[in-house]
């Protein structure tokens, strides 16, 4: 069986992807700077349009996974893939995530402790840092990977409707959390991202097509994704100006509209990029490859930086501060991985 062309433009999504997840945790104490200041209004404009960062890397997951074993898979890979793509992801979750438990406490209350059980709580929830909870939904969708994939290869209606099925999956979840009970973890569930990656599961099966098809109707994506976003960023202005109450059933449906729509915006600008050969696409790619590792590691240097923030009476300094913020953590984040990198390639050449 012939192996399908690399996927070169993932990289300049994950990219996409990597730098809204810098964006929203660097501007998340920006936004709340006193309402009414032109600071205020900007980061949290910018802090909310990068929402689509965690449903966009759930895509990505998606897509690679059945781009990649669509062709090749037999029911008797699931062991592998659980062993392989597990301890990939497993071993770093329960490293950092100790890292991460020990670091802030030393942080923010200058001693450490140890509690087995909070450990493990801590472990199961994905809440020893604010950002960790996206590899336990990572880990939902990788065990659940093998049966989705064999089921969309023995059945042509499962894999025909796999996005309205996501979708529908979602949309249930989300109703019996908002008017039923509440679900606990309810953020770090499946349930919660089931649309993305069935659209990604989809677009792994079919992505040529897919491609050729958002390209067809570009003008019309495009419009839904700029509509979706303005919409879902311009209600939560009008909720936190206390100009408007609407029910939070429409901030659910426009964004999951903005984020259904940005990965094909993504996918098109990526390969232009990559077509003209151009040095922004190139370092974009670059950065897309190292994500991962500024994805775990970041947290760590904003909370370094943050140590020395200014007051937020001092406005245009604490801007100032919020903006580095980005750029620390993003580039900061970025050479400690190159860093890492070489050593490794050293210490194996040895």
């Amino acid at each position: 069986m012939l192996s399908r062309p690399k996927l070169t433009e993932i990289n300049i999504v994950r990219a996409i992807a990597i730098i809204a997840v810098l964006v929203i945790h660097a501007t998340s104490g920006a936004t709340q700077l006193p309402l009414g200041t032109g600071s205020h209004a900007i980061f949290f404009i910018l802090n909310k349009a990068s929402l689509f960062t965690v449903p966009l890397f759930i895509w990505i997951s998606g897509v690679v996974l059945f781009y990649t074993y669509y062709d090749r898979w037999e029911s008797g890979m699931s062991r592998v893939f659980w062993t392989k793509r597990l301890r990939k992801i497993l071993i770093p979750y329960v490293l950092w995530s100790l890292f991460y438990y020990l670091f802030n406490q030393f942080i923010f209350h200058g001693s450490i402790g140890f509690d087995v059980v909070h450990v493990i709580k801590l472990l199961m929830s994905g809440n020893a840092s604010y950002h960790l909870y996206y590899m336990v939904i990572i880990v939902q969708f990788y065990l659940l990977f093998p049966l989705m994939m064999t089921a969309a290869r023995r059945s042509h209606r499962f894999r025909q409707g796999l996005i309205p099925i996501g979708i529908g999956i979602q949309a249930a979840a989300y109703c019996f959390h908002h008017w039923v009970y509440p679900l606990p973890e309810y953020a770090s569930l499946f349930l919660s991202y089931s649309a993305l990656f069935a659209f990604g599961a989809f677009m792994g099966i079919h992505y040529a097509a897919i491609v050729a098809w958002s390209v067809r109707y570009k003008s019309w994506i495009w419009s839904i994704m700029l509509l979706a976003g303005v919409a879902f960023v311009g209600m939560l202005l009008l909720h936190e100006y206390g100009l408007a109450s609407i029910e939070n059933s429409w901030f659910e449906l426009a964004l999951l509209l903005y984020c259904m729509a940005i990965p094909l915006c993504c996918i098109q600008w990526g390969r232009k990029l990559l077509e003209s050969s151009s040095p922004f696409g190139t370092a974009l790619s670059a950065l897309g490859g190292a994500s991962f590792g500024i994805y775990l590691v970041h947290p760590a240097l904003l909370t370094l930086w943050d140590r020395i923030a200014p007051d937020q009476e001092q406005l245009w300094l604490y801007d100032l501060h919020t903006v580095a913020s980005i750029l620390i953590g993003l580039f900061g984040s970025w050479q400690l991985v190159r860093l890492y990198t070489s050593a490794q390639r050293k210490g194996s050449a040895n």
